[in-house]
């Protein structure tokens, strides 16, 4: 049992280093829903990533936590026509998500508070292995297993994207378009 504890301790040591396997990214960064019906086209780098383990990103997800990058909303081109639903979370901040009207997989969600910023579903990149998250929030709700080992613990209230965004740039991958 050791043994098996001590590999899978060198194995998330190495997944979870904190500077990508990959230097460079192209962009542009491509992805889509599920069936195909939407799809997007991230043409400039992203702001910062994070996982959120909060309880609305697990039921809406299915998943353990979401892992979302933060992008400038004139860097994302979206082609086909995904459905919008707008909803008003308990501290009254608005969000409207985008979901693909076929397959209803999320894509992306944006405050109109901050028309300029959009977040953007990691897991629906076509390629994701470049993103590694500079923080993660609502520790409080994870599914124990689920903390990341080594990457900060922000709760919400504290969560300051410019800050945080800066310290995760300073580690991130660049983003350039190939020549």
């Amino acid at each position: 049992m050791r043994d098996r504890l001590q590999i899978a301790g060198r194995l998330s040591d190495r997944r979870m280093a904190r500077t990508p396997d990959t230097a460079v990214v192209p962009l542009p960064q491509t992805g889509g829903c599920l069936c195909g019906a939407v799809r997007y086209a991230l043409n400039g780098g992203p702001l910062l990533a994070y996982a959120c383990h909060c309880h609305d990103c697990q039921t809406r997800s299915g998943a353990a936590f979401t892992l979302t990058l933060v992008i400038r909303s004139a860097d994302l081109a979206v082609t086909g026509q995904p459905v919008i639903h707008q909803r008003t979370s308990a501290s009254g901040r608005v969000t409207e998500r985008s979901f693909c009207p076929a397959c209803q997989v999320q894509l992306l969600s944006r405050a109109p508070a901050a028309p300029d910023y959009m977040s953007l579903r990691a897991g629906t990149l076509d390629d994701a292995s470049w993103v590694v998250p500079g923080a993660q929030s609502f520790v409080e709700s994870a599914i124990p297993w689920a903390v990341i080992p080594g990457v900060p613990v922000v709760p919400w209230g504290q969560f300051d994207f410019a800050a945080l965004g800066a310290e995760w740039l300073a580690t991130a991958p660049r983003f350039e378009r190939p020549r």
